[in-house]
């Protein structure tokens, strides 16, 4: 993750606590929305603490339950949205931040998903592939029940799967009459269907 990312910073501080990005909007080239769940033990209070790193201008906590505190962060600082625009990849959400590390999945054509390694590398980067794989081919037709295959269709034309995102997981959720956990499960089980069923898309886990 970039030095200055306040995920991690916090979660290198917070090493008990595990960051569950749910969604994250790109408001302007330096500025991104981010939707968050942080877990453990010790998570009460975590949008307070988030609050006081360099680069983030808003917190607005959305829902606390026992072990877990979801928020919104609004950040100005560095990110890799760029090079995910440059190479035309999806980035599977959620995804977990743990100790200063993001594991990654990352859907596309495997010369991309090396390019994006290749240009990481370039930027001083350190990624780690923990798998590389692809399967048979299927239609989403034959892989999704007829809700998923809804769901797909409404998120592709609202342009959550556009980089950068034109809506958010929570926007979106009402629009889907949907509670956006039951939205966020629904669209991870979707991509994962696609993915294990498509010879042209790969799955890259990295750091």
């Amino acid at each position: 993750m970039p030095a200055g990312s306040w995920m991690k910073r916090f979660t290198q501080d917070h090493p008990d606590l595990v960051m569950m990005v749910l969604d994250r909007l790109e408001i302007s080239p330096r500025q991104t929305l981010f939707e968050v769940r942080v877990e453990g033990p010790g998570s009460f209070g975590a949008s307070e603490w988030i609050g006081g790193y360099a680069g983030v201008r808003r917190v607005e906590r959305l829902s606390q339950e026992s072990g877990a505190e979801t928020c919104q962060v609004v950040f100005n600082g560095p990110t890799l949205i760029p090079r995910l625009k440059e190479t035309r990849l999806v980035r599977q959400f959620p995804f977990p931040v743990e100790d200063g590390v993001a594991t990654w999945t990352v859907l596309g054509p495997e010369r991309r998903v090396r390019e994006l390694l290749r240009r990481l590398e370039a930027d001083g980067r350190s990624p780690t592939v923990v798998s590389l794989r692809t399967a048979e081919a299927a239609s989403a037709a034959r892989i999704l029940t007829p809700r998923q295959h809804e769901i797909l269709r409404q998120s592709i034309r609202e342009g959550y799967f556009d980089v950068p995102r034109r809506i958010s997981l929570t926007a979106l959720a009402p629009k889907l009459g949907v509670a956006v956990s039951t939205l966020s499960v629904t669209l991870a089980v979707i991509e994962k269907k696609v993915v294990e069923q498509h010879p042209e898309i790969r799955a890259f886990h990295g750091a």
